[in-house]
């Protein structure tokens, strides 16, 4: 045993207690002992010592060894206590081994000692972990969520829980000691002694169905889990009962929802695929009884002249039975006053759930049992809001029509009511109000009522499961990237032909393809069904759309690959109806281009920070008629002389109620809605206006350097307003700072290049911001107009730490010498960075090491200094 043993020692004679350690020692034991010879000393160290055992002398002059093991009967009985003595009796040993102790040794033989604490140690540990895994055993049985009964290798019940009593209506005492065949029927038994016959015994638990009986000698569908017990013979059976009662009728429920699911779908696939009414009738149905599992289909087509329902179309009903079956509209004749005429005249659906007591059928009653018709649900279908026949469903099963069921055979009626008036009109024109002529997709109109059809659907089998949906999908909305290079570079008839084939691609890699529409002009949406969540509906998009999709396609004689981009909105969170779900995925699919990324989920934040971005708009416009903004000025410091060789220009808004707000939170605003043209123009001419004011103040001005978005330049009039702001008789020092991105998005680069070349003209400089975030080519970046390359600070931010990005930032400065451009790294903080590109060559830094951006005074107070 290698773990420390805390021996407590009953004993008057030191040296006797030391021989005992010592003796234990000997024996390979590792021991902390405590010596005791009072009645008083053995109650404190029993309670603050806690010893693994108990070695006492059976004689003490103040204490004996009878009255130690009395104690520890009582405070510690899970101790094990053991006598060593010199003066024990026979008699007395026995007397002490009744009285519990667990052995007795003579201190002339104390050679025993270790082996006989040892077995003591871990005879009483077993001890306790059979006492503490049979209170969990039946704590683990009282508690359970279900009804739990024990039963012997005889049937006989030996425990239940409280559960068991709830369950079966008998109180514990009448179960116990009985018979299980007072609980379940005759099979169980027969599977209890199976399982009970030796090797018999299952390793694992086994579940089966069975009937249970209450007290009340009410039967109900029960599920029995039979499961091995470890006891000592391995023949008691644990035994698990649940009362299914409710899981099979919600199964049943579940599964007559899941058939006519399976008729609105396949129906649904013969509407896209079959132009003939004939066909589509006769299919419809076929598949109500084949998929619906119901006994007897008819659709019957009003004959106006006679004003009687002839059969157009049937399955699973004779033919004989048919010719001869009279049934009319007219309310006068008994055979109008049925459930056909009634749906008719008032048109909506009618249902008999009970055919043999329903005074509506008795003059078809007989013709009807006979044939075993139980149940019947009749359907006018209708076009242009008047009947034109009925859909009528019989089941040879009594109440087989509940309401759901009622509400989604109404979405059968109205599926083929649609398409009857569909196929009937045949016009080319009501074909194009529903779909797309060039891909024969349905359109944006026939998509939604599809999608809406589809929600109906899931809002009624969800109802009557009495559960939310487990199985959330979504609407998937998709854009071909360059579809109008495409067009412009091979012409439209190769442009239409690439949609039919990206029409064709997505029809084929969809399982649920009659979900699928062509929205807009290279548009596509489509629905994904997910068996799990959002992350099944990425992982499917992924792997099954946009992989068939970036397969290339053919275009004259000319491999083209295609991407597009995609938005998605998930049902039920991002919307509960068809409109709210295009109408999110649309908005989904927009922040996807702006972030260039090729897909993003909608989120339900989306509402609150549009609502949000309008505010800030409307208050961004009265900023500018107000004059709120200003401008800070952050220098540009020389790395070899420390000198202040720029500076540049950072916008500020001055919020009357928020107060100095950084440009972060209202650029992007002001670049999504125009204004950033103004605002631009503005910067530069308050740039100008404060270089001339510290001029004529006689402070030394280095160049300023404002900011110019791609919008700006982009105006056919930038350079001349540019021109208005600038004093041709007063000198000026501006610097234009644009992205590298300006070029590589410019669908007119010589026009943009046109206008710095002009601004370099009249003094101005222009510097690439943020480089090395963009896609430039070395090639272009040579014809540019440009004289400064800012290296973007997450570069300089990483250097010291990154191999990565040190590689990088010396590649940047290199290109850049090698282009006679200088170099700025901007977002220099540490001392660090600013020695490192000192060493790389770096001309200039700006960053918060040196200087934050200063108000215009403190920037002309620093001036002062230099």
């Amino acid at each position: 045993m290698s773990e420390l043993l805390k021996i407590l020692l009953v004993e008057d004679v030191a040296t006797e207690a030391e021989l005992a350690v010592r003796e234990l020692k000997r024996g390979g034991l590792l021991v902390e002992a405590v010596r005791v010879e009072t009645r008083a000393d053995f109650l404190d160290k029993l309670a603050s010592f806690r010893p693994d055992v108990i070695l006492s002398d059976f004689s003490l002059p103040n204490f004996d060894g009878l009255s130690a093991l009395a104690i520890a009967a009582e405070h510690a009985p899970e101790i094990p206590f053991l006598f060593v003595s010199g003066t024990i009796g026979e008699e007395t040993a026995i007397d002490a081994l009744k009285r519990g102790a667990v052995d007795y040794l003579l201190k002339t033989n104390l050679q025993r000692l270790p082996s006989a604490v040892t077995r003591a140690v871990d005879e009483a540990r077993g001890r306790a972990a059979r006492i503490r895994a049979e209170t969990r055993f039946r704590d683990l049985i009282e508690f359970a969520p279900h009804a739990i009964v024990v039963i012997d290798q005889h049937g006989m019940i030996e425990i239940v829980n409280s559960e068991a009593e709830s369950l079966f209506g008998y109180p514990r005492s009448q179960m116990v000691g009985a018979s299980s065949d007072m609980l379940v029927s005759a099979q169980y038994a027969q599977w209890h002694a199976a399982l009970s016959q030796g090797n018999a015994m299952p390793s694992s638990s086994v579940t089966f169905e069975i009937i249970g009986r209450r007290s009340s000698g009410a039967e109900f569908p029960a599920e029995i889990g039979l499961s091995p017990l470890p006891t000592a013979d391995g023949r008691w059976i644990s035994t698990v009962i649940r009362d299914i009662s409710e899981r099979r009728a919600q199964d049943e429920r579940l599964a007559r929802m899941t058939r006519i699911r399976t008729i609105l779908g396949s129906i649904n696939s013969v509407i896209l695929r079959v132009r003939d009414k004939q066909v589509l009738l006769d299919e419809a149905c076929r598949i109500a009884c084949e998929q619906g599992e119901f006994i007897g289909a008819v659709i019957g087509r009003i004959e106006t002249a006679t004003a009687l329902v002839k059969p157009a179309a049937s399955a699973g009903i004779d033919t004989e039975f048919l010719q001869h079956l009279h049934v009319s509209i007219d309310p006068t004749v008994p055979a109008g006053q049925g459930l056909v005429g009634t749906a008719l005249r008032e048109r909506q659906s009618m249902v008999s759930n009970d055919i043999r007591h329903d005074p509506r059928l008795k003059l078809w009653r007989a013709a009807f049992l006979q044939r075993g018709y139980r149940s019947a649900f009749v359907l006018p279908l209708m076009t242009a809001q008047e009947p034109f026949g009925i859909l009528a469903l019989f089941s040879d099963q009594t109440n087989a029509f509940n309401e759901d069921e009622q509400r989604l055979l109404s979405e059968l009626a109205a599926d083929i009511s649609f398409a009857h008036e569909f196929i009937d009109k045949e016009e080319q024109i009501n074909y194009l109000a529903f779909f797309d002529s060039l891909t024969g997709l349905p359109n944006r109109a026939l998509f939604l009522d599809r999608l809406s059809s589809l929600l109906a659907i899931d809002a009624a089998i969800n109802a009557a499961n009495n559960a939310a949906s487990n199985a959330p999908f979504a609407v998937v909305l998709i854009d071909v990237e360059r579809f109008r290079r495409i067009n412009d570079s091979f012409g439209r008839a190769a442009g239409d032909e690439m949609l039919r084939v990206v029409a064709r691609r997505l029809r084929d890699c969809l399982p649920d393809a009659g979900y699928l529409g062509r929205i807009s002009a290279d548009s596509f949406a489509f629905m994904i069904r997910s068996d799990r969540d959002e992350t099944d509906v990425l992982r499917r998009l992924d792997e099954e759309v946009i992989r068939a999709l970036s397969e290339p396609i053919q275009v004259r004689d000319k491999s083209v690959r295609l991407s597009v981009r995609a938005g998605i909105a998930m049902f039920p969170s991002d919307g509960m109806d068809s409109d709210s779900l295009l109408r999110n995925a649309e908005a989904a699919l927009k922040d996807a281009k702006t972030a260039k990324a090729r897909h993003l989920f909608y989120t339900a934040e989306m509402n609150e920070r549009t609502a949000e971005k309008l505010a800030l708009e409307n208050r961004l416009r009265h900023a500018l008629e107000a004059d709120q903004f200003v401008l800070h000025y952050q220098p540009k410091v020389d790395l070899q002389s420390g000198e202040i060789v720029g500076m540049e220009a950072l916008i500020r808004w001055e919020d009357p109620g928020v107060g100095l707000m950084s440009p972060l939170s209202f650029i992007h605003v002001l670049e999504d809605t125009g204004m950033i043209v103004d605002v631009g123009i503005w910067v530069i001419a308050r740039a100008h206006a404060q270089y001339q004011a510290w001029q004529a103040a006689g402070l030394v001005v280095p160049r300023i350097a404002v900011n110019v978005s791609q919008m700006q330049i982009r105006q056919k009039d930038f350079v001349t307003r540019v021109l208005s702001i600038l004093d041709a008789n007063a000198s000026t020092q501006l610097e234009l700072e644009i992205t590298e991105s300006l070029f590589m998005d410019d669908t007119d680069p010589n026009a943009s290049r046109g206008k710095l070349s002009a601004m370099r003209e009249v003094g101005l400089t222009v510097a690439i911001d943020d480089f090395g975030t963009g896609y430039s080519s070395l090639s272009y970046l040579a014809q540019l107009p440009i004289d400064t390359l800012k290296i973007d600070r997450s570069f300089i931010t990483g250097m010291t730490t990154s191999n990565e990005h040190m590689a990088i930032v010396s590649t940047i400065i290199s290109l850049a010498h090698a282009l006679k451009l200088k170099v700025v790294a901007e977002g220099v903080e540490t001392v660090d960075q600013r020695e490192q590109l000192k060493l790389l060559g770096c001309e200039q830094m700006q960053g918060f090491l040196f200087s934050a951006g200063l108000p215009a005074d403190e920037m002309a107070a620093m001036l002062r200094r230099i």
